[in-house]
């Protein structure tokens, strides 16, 4: 009540404390503005964080999006529609944040549903690896969790660096129009007709990732992008020459051979065999499995022909497997992938969760060992 009657006196006059009351007003005044400033921030904020749910969020898997909506106690729904309206409504409420939605992205985005060439670790010790970020020219990109950029070309958009896990990841937009026939329409005009065709605007990216844990013997390119003419080695090619940048390497590291893992996964009961090809010069022999459950195992004819092949006479393996989340249970999902031991490459067929890439290569590794 004494604040209003100060503020009455210094609009109306009469009043002896004058400067005083100047004071309070201008008190008053600063910190309307200050909340009306932060209501503006907070709403540009809450405005850019739904349109990254739109561009990116909604761009992932039905199955995440349902982990998110879940995990924050939204209400899921069955749609995209639904998931879209959900989570701007979480936004408004607060009850969504962006570090929430960081935290799932670096858990969803990039992985699965790409190919992994595995390297040879580097040989920088993880004591150099900071400072050489630092000291490079792209030192911004340090710690960038999250990148919300739809560059044209394949650019370098995050690096993180925990002490024992090196992180660096590439993004390119692959945006494209798809139809939207329910925003169909005809109009009349001028006694002509008129029909308007409506295609959605759907936004996407490929993203490369660079990874390397430093308690690992191996590290890793992973690349969302076709194996198509030259598209892997050009994006190897930004790999290693941004690294070069960067500081932490000097050319390209050796390759891993994957053949031996695959002759092994083959034999084993680590994974569902549906097919795998021995390559020798000259020739290959090739053993598939038409059964829609169930591998080469699982057809006696076939598993006793595999038995009785010496691997040794044959220089490289591929083949398909299946890996069960039901056989792995620190798997979110059964993971399809097809190896190709002469080109060192691994084929990720399903979106899956950073841990599930992992395990996965983790099994391979184990595999590998001679």
């Amino acid at each position: 009540m004494q604040l209003q009657r100060v503020i009455f006196c210094r609009f109306f006059g009469g009043c002896p404390a004058k400067q005083k009351a100047g004071q309070i007003r201008i008190t008053v005044d600063l910190a309307m503005k200050k909340r009306s400033r932060d209501r503006e921030t907070e709403g540009h904020g809450k405005s850019r964080l739904k349109k990254v749910v739109a561009q990116i969020v909604l761009a992932q898997g039905n199955i995440f999006i349902k982990d998110l909506l879940r995990s924050n106690r939204i209400p899921v729904g069955n749609t995209k529609a639904d998931f879209a309206e959900h989570l701007d409504a979480a936004i408004d409420s607060g009850t969504l944040s962006q570090a929430a939605i960081e935290s799932w992205l670096d858990e969803i985005e990039g992985w699965g549903n790409q190919h992994v060439y595995l390297f040879e670790p580097l040989s920088i010790s993880g004591r150099r690896i900071r400072p050489a970020i630092e000291a490079s020219r792209y030192s911004k990109l340090l710690d960038r969790k999250v990148s919300y950029e739809f560059p044209e070309k394949l650019t370098l958009s995050t690096v993180n660096f925990s002490g024992d896990h090196l992180s660096i990841a590439w993004h390119r937009s692959r945006g494209a129009w798809e139809r939207a026939k329910s925003k169909d329409f005809r109009r009349e005009e001028g006694g002509d007709s008129y029909e308007y065709r409506a295609y959605r605007e759907r936004f996407d990216r490929a993203v490369v990732r660079f990874e390397w844990r430093l308690a690992d013997p191996y590290c890793a390119a992973m690349i969302q992008l076709p194996n198509e003419g030259e598209e892997h080695a050009q994006a190897l090619g930004r790999v290693w020459l941004d690294l070069t940048e960067l500081g932490l390497v000097s050319g390209p590291p050796g390759r891993v051979r994957l053949s031996p893992a695959l002759k092994r996964l083959s034999r084993n009961a680590q994974a569902t065999v549906q097919s795998t090809r021995l390559v020798a010069q000259g020739g290959h022999v090739e053993l598939v499995s038409t059964l829609s459950e169930g591998g080469i195992d699982s057809v006696e004819a076939v598993r006793e022909v595999r038995r009785g092949v010496d691997d040794a006479s044959f220089l490289a393996a591929d083949g398909m497997f299946n890996f069960t989340a039901e056989k792995y249970q620190q798997l979110s999902r059964s993971i399809k992938m097809e190896g190709y031991g002469g080109e060192s490459r691994l084929r990720i067929w399903v979106q899956c969760k950073r841990e599930d890439v992992y395990t996965v290569l983790s099994i391979i590794w184990n595999n590998n060992q001679t």
